[in-house]
């Protein structure tokens, strides 16, 4: 139920699914409910643990979190990552490459299989139960195989490229995918359906790191020399890797104190006005109470009593973390400036494009001092989530 609890979220909610920060930017798709990743949307799996945000949307935040929590460990917790953090010359030539294909891609006559790590441009449709679905269609595609995505960097669902290898150039082929329990789409959120793949051609970056030069780096990139570039690439490479493992290293100790803590309860009247505020919202997304007590029983055979009770439950799991880092902050007297308000609401807005904090506001409740204290009271556990991991060692 929990993964079907939040197929309907996603469905319905996706206009209010922004986290209080820490959660991802991606496009979600290329095309209006096709085979996109909507990891981008599931905020409320972001945020645990990456992210120590409550539920968008759900503006309660008057409770005390020490009534609930009994701390365990959070300063100095020994914390480790596994994740891929390199930047020796291996790593740079990659970057530089990566860098090359936002230059573009151009058609390779001499290559007419796609391999594991092709770059391939496609037609494709996908079918549910015989018939071409809405969104599922595109064509003049380029495609990044083995990273499941565009060129553009477009997250797929799981297993869209993985049936292309082997094909060649003019083939059509077919196979099954199977879209996440948790996908956007309500109607397709757990199918499994068919894509067909018309290959085009096979693709090559327009350049290649082997072949640059001092002409074609000044030509399409900020910089007078090949030295330039390569320098140029090394410091971002660093820096994303250096953000990559701080980012990794948040998300860890959010997690083991989260872990180390122990929660008596949960604050029921804040849990109910959450409740209550998202029902609200989808109530008015679906058109009507009727309309979402028959959107329900229809697509998922429930009743709205069935999913208050799991939208509760879920709503104090994805609490746990929030009121974790409550606690903390309070303990240690942390304590959020405007100066800092105003930089965490510059980065919200950055992030999901939003040009005003009235704007923002809005996103998170019709009153703005209510949504205003809810962004508050996010970027308070935030900062003792960030505290956390400062103070935090590395295994």
């Amino acid at each position: 139920m929990k993964k079907r609890l939040l197929s309907i979220v996603l469905a319905m909610m996706t206009a209010l699914t922004m986290a209080g920060c820490g959660g991802k930017s991606e496009d979600s798709s290329a095309n209006d409910g096709g085979a996109g990743n909507t990891e981008s949307e599931q905020t409320s799996e972001e945020a645990k643990p990456e992210s120590t945000s409550a539920a968008a949307g759900s503006m309660d935040v008057d409770y005390d979190p020490e009534k609930y929590v009994t701390l365990g460990e959070y300063l100095g917790v020994k914390v480790s990552v596994s994740g891929d953090y390199s930047t020796d010359e291996k790593a740079l030539v990659a970057y530089m490459q990566e860098k090359l294909g936002d230059v573009g891609y151009e058609k390779d006559d001499n290559q007419t299989e796609v391999q594991e790590d092709s770059i391939v441009n496609v037609d494709y449709t996908g079918y549910q139960d015989g018939v071409a679905f809405d969104g599922g269609a595109a064509t003049d595609q380029t495609l990044d195989v083995m990273n499941n995505c565009s060129v553009e960097g477009t997250g797929f669902i799981d297993g869209f490229t993985a049936g292309l290898p082997g094909h060649k150039v003019g083939e059509t082929v077919s196979y099954e995918v199977s879209f996440p329990e948790d996908y956007g789409a309500p109607n397709l959120a757990g199918q499994t359906v068919v894509f067909e793949f018309k290959i085009n051609y096979i693709a090559k970056p327009s350049m290649t790191v082997e072949d640059l030069d001092d002409a074609y780096v000044a030509e399409h990139f900020d910089v007078k020399t090949l030295d330039e570039f390569k320098t140029q690439c090394q410091k971002e490479l660093e820096e994303k890797k250096a953000e990559e493992k701080v980012k990794d290293l948040r998300a860890a100790v959010i997690q083991k104190v989260t872990e180390n803590a122990t929660i008596s309860g949960y604050p029921e009247d804040v849990v109910q006005n959450r409740v209550n505020a998202n029902i609200s919202s989808y109530v008015a997304s679906a058109g009507g109470e009727s309309a979402f007590e028959s959107f329900l029983s229809s697509y998922y055979g429930i009743t709205k009593d069935a999913f208050e009770k799991e939208l509760k439950e879920s709503i104090e799991k994805g609490m746990e973390s929030e009121m974790v880092f409550f606690a903390i902050a309070k303990k240690e007297n942390l304590e959020v400036t405007d100066e800092e308000f105003e930089e965490y609401c510059a980065k919200l807005m950055e992030k999901n494009g939003i040009s005003s904090k009235e704007e923002l506001f809005k996103v998170y409740a019709t009153d703005a001092s209510e949504a205003e204290a809810y962004l508050r009271h996010i970027c308070l556990c935030d900062q003792a989530a960030d505290y956390c991991t400062d103070m935090s060692e590395r295994e």
